[in-house]
């Protein structure tokens, strides 16, 4: 029979980093029949990102936008959810005016917007940043994602969020982080998804994170936790490891 391994990216698989160990895992998963994929917060483009930064990283699935876009191994979307009913721009004045530096936008094109270019964050190539009056014309968008300064404020934003939005938008808590998907997008739902398109069973679902927008998918499946994740993930997990590897080796 075949297993279905769905793990959260940062704080998870990556971490300690994507070591050859891992890579190793993995590949042995896939070869007793197997499936593994990434379900993470980041966005559309990541899964190829991780392609080209690690050529042997061999995947089946890629959950982006908290499960939101879901691609398969060969690059064709399998799933995409489309918010088009808040307009973005109506969406960003709002975050900037709630105290966010910058902004994420996940949709046919990605950019971050910001107030002033010199608050884009380093990590953003320049190319893509843009002042907010400057955001191209988004029909639809999949994600938009924030950082603030604390986990407190972070969670204060997604009190705001939800009362404006909360008809249309629901909003994940990552740490300082905040993932803003459409109504119904959350990562259990994607394995969800994943799980029909593979003809998977339920009771043969895993899934293994570490924060808080993990929580849908560690309630719903058989999970585990990082022992670095917070005491939200770990209370409701299956078992509790320090590195993904021990999963393999375990259900393997």
């Amino acid at each position: 029979f075949m297993k279905i391994l769905g793990s959260d990216y940062d704080g998870t698989l990556n971490w300690g980093g994507v070591t050859p160990a891992k890579l190793a895992a993995i590949e042995k998963w896939q070869k007793a029949g197997n499936k593994f994929g990434i379900v993470s917060g980041r966005g559309n483009d990541f899964g190829k990102e991780l392609l080209r930064q690690y050529p042997t990283l061999k995947f089946d699935f890629f959950a982006g936008c908290n499960g939101g876009y879901i691609m398969s191994a060969n690059g064709s979307i399998l799933y995409e959810a489309r918010c088009a009913d808040v307009s973005v721009l109506d969406l960003a004045a709002d975050l900037f005016a709630w105290g966010c530096p910058y902004i994420h936008v996940n949709g046919a094109q990605y950019v971050c917007a910001v107030e002033k270019l010199e608050n884009g964050p380093a990590y953003v190539e320049e190319s893509k940043i843009c002042l907010i009056e400057k955001i191209p014309t988004y029909h639809y968008f999949n994600q938009v994602s924030v950082q603030l300064e604390s986990v407190e404020q972070s969670a204060a934003m997604v009190q705001k969020i939800q009362e404006k939005y909360g008809k249309w938008l629901n909003p994940l808590q990552n740490g300082m982080c905040i993932d803003i998907v459409p109504v119904g997008v959350d990562k259990a739902q994607g394995m969800y998804r994943v799980m029909e398109f593979f003809g998977g069973k339920y009771e043969d679902v895993i899934t293994v994170g570490d924060n808080v927008n993990d929580i849908d998918m560690i309630r719903e499946f058989r999970s585990y936790a990082m022992r670095n994740g917070v005491a939200k993930v770990k209370d409701l997990a299956f078992g509790i490891v320090n590195d993904v590897i021990e999963i393999f080796e375990k259900e393997c």
